[in-house]
């Protein structure tokens, strides 16, 4: 847009003159007006409704519950469940991100076992953040988030212990 053309300093839409005798008040209450008129505001943002309750009882159904549908043998995180729980419960215990929280509208937001499976079949298999949106009813932003909070997370817990340089005896036990 070429604003030398325009006799005035400052952009107006053009529902709008400029040349008005209001006070400066009124006249951005005019302007606040034709742009909520022309929808160039929050129309452009879609929301999403995802189900995390249900995604959340499908996960445990599949995985966590006594009778689960993959049990021990067929827990596809290529990782014991006892591990993956490990995991889980330590880095619930230290990190907010992790810990039951609600949205800005009062929703529950997804749980430590949504956050950290994703997280893990991520890793595991390499796939993308948004491929388990159906599954877990994850966006593909709050999944990015997510294994950036995961990894941080394990970083910051286990670093000391196993992510360091083998040492002799680390060596000889091979």
């Amino acid at each position: 847009m070429d604003l030398s053309s325009s006799s005035s300093s400052y952009c107006v839409p053009p529902i709008l003159s400029d040349s008005s005798t209001e006070s400066t008040f009124e006249f951005f209450q005019r302007v606040l007006y034709a742009f909520e008129d022309t929808g160039s505001s929050t129309d452009t943002c879609r929301y999403i409704d995802r189900n995390r309750l249900e995604a959340h009882e499908t996960l445990m159904r599949d995985y966590f519950v006594e009778d689960s549908k993959f049990d021990e043998p067929f827990f596809r995180f290529r990782m014991s469940q006892r591990l993956f729980l490990k995991i889980v419960n330590d880095i619930e215990a230290r990190f907010a991100y992790f810990q039951e929280r609600y949205d800005g509208r009062g929703k529950k937001c997804f749980t430590v076992l949504q956050k950290c499976t994703l997280m893990i079949k991520q890793l595991a298999t390499g796939e993308t953040p948004d491929s388990y949106d159906e599954y877990l009813c994850m966006a593909e932003r709050t999944s990015r988030e997510s294994l950036e909070y995961f990894c941080d997370a394990v970083i910051a817990l286990y670093k000391l212990e196993f992510l360091r340089k083998p040492t002799s005896h680390d060596l000889a036990d091979k």
